[in-house]
This record gives structure tokens, C-alpha cells and sequence, in this order.
């Protein structure tokens, strides 16, 4: 009987590690592909002392990618739900853990702690930094860059639109990493749904990298900025181009496109579908627009009869700036917001809670989440009221399945649970109580702004390397929206019969 247990035991436990090798062998080798550029910005510039790290580093990626791809010649792979979980979350860990030697190698005199969190933020598109952007040289700026680029849509969405090359079952990954409510498929295959997602995605970047070459910008500059605003990671600035996002032509273009990659982006394959009507009906797209203009609106009129801006077409003007950067978690610091009125600063951190839409590069809770659960919450008092009333929860003249509410109620207190965990720990380093807060929320968010000195910048260099690692844990977990880090260590995800279901 022990016996059958025991072995009963071990084939639940059972985990194909070739096939997760595989897939972290196609991360290495893409990592050291996107390397390239940044080589080639290092021979441009002649930073030589940059370029050296960076092209070890993608010749060891390359390589050893390559190998491990070459070694496992694996058949068609279908992974499990544990597998993909486990996959969703080491992937990000391994992503960034290469995506922090460069900065390591470059000889800055960087702590790797420093390193790891700078690559994390990158990928996790939180776009905060603990270096300054005037010590990195040019070509590790551009790296920086292409890993909010890539942490945009998801590395792993990348990876599945090419995963049945390498005979991998994509499904379940897919299931496990893309972020929102809805796990929703443009297409028969989730490889062609990420495919597409990537085309829209890389339409956009050079659609608007283009519209700022136009402009102001120089090449490299408009690089940067198109990849950390296409991304909602923020902006890369550094005393050389701060100036360039004063000019009202640059700051149109970063809203529009800030914007555009808050939205869900199932609404582009609506739009080259021309189902108009329904991106009309949409009502997290409805939503999302109306906080932006009540929020712009509501912040704008607190600012003029303040005193603290002369015209209101200014307070207008500055006020959406914050407001798009603030909802779209994207956290660009072009307007000095905190010698704003408390109230108009209460309500940009609210807007962290809110985030974009679902299937889309922002974070935070998602603005369907926000729906959903305040639908509930009129239940709720209607329940009260009439406690006979058999009502249920509307969205687009479809009912909320009860596991779909349960899911949007524990997520929410999920996430308040993990965010003041992040305070506790933070509060270790011994700052205000308005800085460990407002930090902890910054991070888990992924906007990467905080209320205290640099951190407006969005510079958390204020932090030892302890609250450093508690941040790019709280990263993470905002990125992966929670479950696929908590649930690796649930004793009953690793016994259950469910995680062997393909």
C-alpha cells in the first residue's frame, strides 16, 4: 500500500524538465538576438567598454541557445498546467537574470542586486531605475530600452507565436502568463492570436518611432522614447533629453500612443475586422477613456481655482499628461506633479489601483476588474434591500459567471494583501510612511513612481539592496497578476490531479 502511494505520489510530481530547458534555451537565444542592436549603438558610439560585456554576453546566449535547442530535439510538446505556471514565472526570473549582465559587465561598479532589479524593471516594464541614466552609457540605454520593448507584451507572448516551430503546445502557457480577466482568442491557435498581437504591437512602435523622428528627436532618443511609451514602461531621461519632452509635438505623441497601448487589444482585430459597432459597445474601453477625461477634467479645475496654475488650458494641458501616466501605469515624470494640491495627488495614485485595460501592456488591476467588482458591489447592496432578488452581474449584456465574480473579488484582495505586505517589508528601510507606501504601490503597479525625493523620477537608488529584492519580488508579481507566483507554492497546485491535465 506504501508502495502505491509512493509511487502514485512521484507520478504527480512527475515534471517534463526537457521541454521547460527548451523553452529557457529559446529565451537565451532571443535575448542574445536582441543584443545585437545594442552592439552595433556601441560601435556608433564607441563605447567600447559597453559593447565588450554586450557582445560576450550575446555570443554566450547565442550559442548556448542554440545547443540546447539542438540537443533537445523534443517532439511535439504538450505541457501541463503545472508546467506552464512554473514556465510563466521562471521564464520572467531568467529573462531578467540575463538581461542583467550587461549592466553587471560594463564596469560601472554596479552591484548585481542593483543590475537584477534595473533588468527586472525592464521586462516587468515598471520602467523605475536604482542607476543613473547619465552613467549608463548609450549602447546599455538602448538595452534597457528593447527590455521594455520586450516586457511590453510579454516576452512569453512572443515566445508562443513561434513556440509550434519547436513543436511546443502553446495553450497553456498562454493561459498561464497573458495578463487580464479574459483569456480571450483572436484566432483558432494562440500562436496566430499572439502573432497578431505582435504585428499590432510592432506597427505601432514604428508607427510612432517615425512620428518622432518627424519631430524634435533624433534617432536614438525617438528609439528610446518609442520603446518605453509604446510599452507603458515610462521614459529613459537623462540630463541630454529631458528637454525634448517640454515640446508639446513630443508629448502629443507619447499620450496618443500611451494610450493606444492601454487599450485592449483585442479592439485592433475588431477595428481590421471593421466591427466598429462593437468596439463602440465596448465598455471597458468606454470606461477607461471616461476615467482619463473626468479624471483630466476633476484634476484641472482643482488646479486652477487652487491658484496653482494661471490659465486653465494649462492645468488642462498637465493635468492629462499625469492622468494617462498615472492610469496607463506607465509613470512618465514630465510635469513636477508634487507641488499639486493633495487632492489632485490622491486622485493620480487612485488611478495605480485602476491600470489599464486587460490585454494590454499596462498593470494593475485592469479596468474590467474595477467594473466587475463594483457591479458586485450594487448587488450587493440590491441583495440588502430586496434579499429575495435573484439578479446577476451584467457586462455587455452578458452575465458575470460566479467563478468569473469569485475570481475578480479574490484578485482584488489578493492584491491588497501582497501591497501591504510590500509596505511592511519596505518599511525595513526606515523611510516615511508616505514613501514606503506610495513606493510599494508604485512598484506592485508597475508604474515605478513613488512620493519621495528621486522616486518622482522615478529613481529608487534611496533603497538598500534588501528593499531592492522586496521590489523586484513585488515587480514580478504585478506583472504575472499574482496567481502564477503564489500558486508555485500552493502544496495542492504540486499534488493536484488538475496540474497533470493537459
Amino acid at each position: 500500500m506504501r508502495r502505491y502511494k509512493y509511487v502514485r505520489y512521484k507520478k504527480l510530481m512527475k515534471v517534463n524538465y526537457k521541454s521547460i530547458i527548451k523553452i529557457l534555451g529559446i529565451i537565451t537565444f532571443i535575448e542574445g538576438l536582441f543584443m545585437l542592436p545594442c552592439i552595433a549603438a556601441a560601435l556608433y558610439f564607441k563605447e567600447w567598454n559597453a559593447g565588450r560585456p554586450l557582445l560576450i554576453t550575446s555570443v554566450i546566449c547565442i550559442t548556448a541557445g542554440f545547443i540546447i535547442l539542438m540537443q533537445l530535439k523534443l517532439g511535439k510538446i504538450k505541457l501541463k498546467y503545472r508546467e506552464s505556471y512554473f514556465i510563466a514565472c521562471t521564464s520572467w526570473i531568467f529573462a531578467a537574470l540575463i538581461g542583467a549582465l550587461p549592466f553587471y559587465f560594463c564596469g560601472c561598479d554596479f552591484s548585481f542586486i542593483s543590475c537584477y532589479f534595473e533588468s527586472v524593471a525592464g521586462f516587468s516594464t515598471t520602467g523605475c531605475s536604482v542607476l543613473d541614466a547619465d552613467m549608463i552609457p548609450n549602447s546599455l540605454l538602448m538595452w534597457r530600452a528593447l527590455c521594455h520593448w520586450l516586457g511590453g507584451m510579454g516576452i512569453l507572448v512572443l515566445l508562443i507565436s513561434i513556440f509550434p516551430l519547436w513543436g511546443i503546445n502553446s495553450q497553456t502557457v498562454a493561459l498561464a502568463e497573458t495578463p487580464g480577466l479574459k483569456k480571450e482568442k483572436l484566432a483558432a491557435k494562440y500562436s496566430y492570436t499572439s502573432k497578431f498581437l505582435y504585428i499590432s504591437y510592432t506597427v505601432l512602435s514604428i508607427t510612432e518611432f517615425i512620428l518622432l523622428v518627424i519631430g524634435p528627436m533624433d534617432w536614438f532618443n525617438a528609439f528610446l522614447t518609442t520603446c518605453s511609451s509604446i510599452s507603458t514602461a515610462g521614459l529613459i531621461v537623462t540630463s541630454s533629453n529631458s528637454w525634448l519632452y517640454n515640446l508639446v509635438s513630443v508629448r502629443a505623441v507619447i499620450l496618443i500612443f500611451t494610450v493606444l497601448s492601454s487599450l485592449n487589444f483585442i479592439v485592433y482585430f475588431m477595428a481590421v475586422k471593421g466591427k466598429w459597432s462593437d468596439i463602440l459597445k465596448n465598455i471597458e474601453t468606454r470606461v477607461f477613456l471616461s476615467i482619463i477625461a473626468g479624471a483630466t477634467l476633476v484634476i484641472a479645475v482643482t488646479l486652477k481655482l487652487t491658484g496653482t496654475y494661471s490659465t486653465l488650458w494649462q492645468a488642462v494641458k498637465d493635468s492629462l499628461c499625469q492622468v494617462v501616466s498615472f492610469i496607463s501605469t506607465s509613470g512618465f515624470y514630465v510635469v513636477d506633479y508634487t507641488n499639486w494640491p493633495s487632492f489632485a495627488i490622491m486622485i493620480l495614485f487612485l488611478l495605480l489601483f485602476v491600470g489599464g485595460c486587460s490585454f494590454s501592456t499596462s498593470g494593475s488591476l485592469k479596468v474590467v476588474r474595477v467594473v466587475i467588482f463594483f457591479k458586485l458591489i450594487k448587488r450587493g447592496f440590491l441583495k440588502h434591500i430586496h434579499p429575495r432578488m435573484v439578479k446577476a452581474v451584467m457586462l455587455e449584456k452578458e452575465p458575470i459567471s460566479a467563478y468569473n465574480a469569485s475570481s475578480v473579488t479574490i484578485h482584488i484582495l489578493l492584491y491588497m494583501g501582497i501591497l501591504m505586505l510590500g509596505c511592511l517589508l519596505l518599511s525595513f528601510n526606515n523611510l516615511s510612511m508616505e514613501a514606503t507606501i506610495t513606493s510599494a504601490l508604485g512598484l506592485f503597479s508597475n508604474a515605478g513612481v513613488a512620493l519621495t525625493g528621486s522616486g518622482n523620477f522615478g529613481n529608487f537608488s534611496m533603497f538598500n539592496e534588501f528593499s531592492q529584492l522586496v521590489m523586484t519580488f513585488l515587480m514580478i508579481a504585478g506583472r504575472l497578476e499574482m496567481y502564477s507566483v503564489i500558486i508555485l507554492f500552493t502544496k495542492s497546485f504540486w499534488k493536484h490531479n488538475r496540474a497533470n491535465a493537459v
